[in-house]
């Protein structure tokens, strides 16, 4: 009895689901294939692995085992960098980039709550990051 317990451990906890873009441009996941016609990938929650699916090809099963005829891609370790915009990311970002371009001497708060100046190095550096995210998120 103890070797079937062991033995079911690994599938408790790993989930293969669905995920694909809706009309609207948001990330979908299911554990069911999307409608006809959807470009869509298969994911699993323990595996750092995707499948592919373009519309043409139609439901597939939401197996996440690397085989000939179910080929997976590396899944890039963040989660923004998946293919969709956010146009409220988006906004923000040029937003935050406007307000470092135009005003040199701004403040932030630090990790204690408190107001602080920041210098040029920060500035550069916040720049950089709104310049990355507009480019991840905007059209």
């Amino acid at each position: 009895m103890a070797a079937i317990l062991i033995g079911a451990v690994p599938a408790i906890g790993e989930e293969s689901l669905y995920r694909w873009l809706d009309d609207r441009g948001n990330p979908v996941y299911s554990d069911r294939p999307p409608p006809a016609g959807i470009d869509y990938e298969v994911i699993s929650s323990r595996s750092s692995l995707k499948r592919v699916v373009p519309a043409e090809e139609g439901a597939v099963p939401p197996e996440v085992t690397p085989r000939v005829g179910n080929e997976f891609q590396p899944v890039s370790s963040r989660p923004e960098s998946q293919s969709f915009k956010s146009s409220e990311i988006c906004a923000r970002a040029r937003e935050n980039l406007e307000m470092l371009q135009s005003y040199p001497r701004l403040q932030i708060r630090n990790d204690q709550g408190d107001m602080e100046l920041i210098d040029e190095e920060q500035r550069i550096r916040l720049m950089e990051e709104a310049e990355a995210q507009i480019s991840r998120h905007c059209e």
